[in-house]
């Protein structure tokens, strides 16, 4: 059984699985999710946490219903979702990152190449 955090709403640690799942491709266009009771009891929750996670997904157009069928994963989900997360990385992470390195006196130069590198041993580790 998943062990969820204590200072997150569940629906949200829920959804952000759901999203996951889609990003990493455990997930696919078109394919369905499991039903609310199915993720209940799989996860031991209620099944109105489930929903109230599922509807935000369905409001952002991350999955849709088939009525009387079940949700799907949008065409189009992947996509939507790597360029909404990557907008927040830049956002938080990267802004974090330069401002720190700008505190600590790391000029751009350097940044630029520890990223260059850094970026190049990632990939070549794939």
């Amino acid at each position: 059984m998943k062990k969820f955090a204590e200072n997150i709403p569940i629906y949200l640690q829920l959804k952000t699985e759901v999203e996951e799942a889609i990003l990493n491709a455990s997930l696919k266009a078109e394919e369905a999710l499991d039903s609310i009771r199915a993720m209940a009891a799989k996860y031991s929750i209620n099944p109105l946490t489930v929903s109230k996670a599922v509807q935000e997904l369905e409001d952002e157009g991350v999955i849709y219903k088939k009525r009387g069928i079940g949700f799907y994963v949008a065409p189009d989900a992947q996509e939507n979702l790597r360029r909404r997360h990557m907008q927040t990385y830049l956002e938080t992470e990267v802004k974090s990152f330069v401002r720190k390195a700008h505190q600590l006196g790391i000029g751009l130069q350097d940044i630029l190449e520890l990223i260059s590198r850094t970026y190049e041993e990632e990939k070549s580790g794939e």
